[in-house]
């Protein structure tokens, strides 16, 4: 079996948009485990 290029076992660090909740993922987890809000990826700076 041949090892899946678009995984790249990174795990990334999403916040909350409405309650800054954070949580740590492979994928985006799609809503905040704590309020149920938008979560955005903040592992990649953003300039």
């Amino acid at each position: 079996m041949r090892p899946d290029p678009y995984h790249t076992g990174t795990v990334r660090i999403f916040e909350c948009r409405e309650c800054s909740a954070r949580t740590e993922a492979e994928h985006s987890p799609g809503t905040c485990p704590e309020c149920g809000g938008d979560l955005q990826d903040i592992s990649v700076p953003r300039e």
